[in-house]
């Protein structure tokens, strides 16, 4: 088995809700409402196990970033500056990021989050002058964090988006190669790890952290075996849900 390097960045979804219901995002059409409803509680990753995860990674010798967002709005976390900062004073992460739409940001939380945050992408979904008035103001609060706006916020494809020919697309790219599952960690709200990005629910039964530590699912033989397979072309057709993957 071909030797797999160290993850780019390490994402944790710190707390499991968003305060959106956009019909393309994958939490909103997923027809699992039983497996998916965890993300509709407000569910909080545990601070412990953050730093759990920090620790193993500091310890490893990780220098990547750090992602504390996922399929949910970061900002409905109450905790998100002081985890941020958390995330600042092992002095070896970068960048420090995270995505949201903007929707609970203020002066006060900005302040707080400036110059932690290396970096935070804001998605805004709303229309005409409001959005470039709330893209305004939004970047008047930060002088340090690199602050990016989206001003077109679309959702890309995703395995159930009403809103795409997902069938269409997943044949299109089903005999491409896929790199996604050797770039990151991604431990969700529910300590579960998560194959990629489009894999919400933890569809690959990879284990949860700490009962299985970070190394023990990045070396493991199973993630190894998903990772070399998925680097050929036509490796997506040995899994379900990858070659149902609309994504490139």
């Amino acid at each position: 088995m071909s030797k797999i390097t160290m993850f780019q960045y390490l994402d944790l979804e710190t707390i499991g809700n968003c305060n959106r219901r956009c019909v393309t995002c994958i939490r909103n059409s997923h027809p699992d409402k039983d497996e998916i409803s965890s993300w509709f509680s407000g569910k909080l990753l545990s601070v412990d196990v953050i730093k759990a995860a920090l620790d193993e990674c500091s310890e490893g010798g990780f220098r990547g970033g750090v992602c504390l967002s996922h399929y949910n709005e970061p900002l409905m976390d109450e905790r998100i500056a002081d985890i941020a900062k958390l995330v600042k004073s092992y002095n070896q992460f970068y960048p420090i990021f995270l995505n949201t739409n903007g929707d609970f940001l203020t002066a006060e939380l900005a302040k707080s989050l400036d110059g932690v945050l290396d970096h935070i992408i804001v998605s805004l979904y709303m229309d005409g002058d409001a959005k470039l008035k709330r893209a305004e103001h939004i970047v008047s609060l930060f002088k340090i964090t690199r602050t990016d706006i989206c001003l077109m916020s679309e959702h890309i494809a995703t395995h159930f988006s009403p809103s795409f020919d997902v069938a269409a697309l997943s044949e299109k790219h089903r005999g491409h190669p896929c790199h996604e599952p050797k770039m990151r960690v991604v431990i969700n709200h529910r300590r579960q790890f998560l194959l990629c990005c489009d894999d919400v629910i933890g569809n690959f039964d990879l284990g949860t952290f700490p009962e299985t530590s970070i190394g023990e699912y990045w070396l493991g033989e199973k993630h190894r075996r998903i990772v070399e397979d998925l680097e050929r072309p036509g490796g997506r057709y040995l899994y379900n849900y990858c070659k149902e993957c609309p994504r490139v």
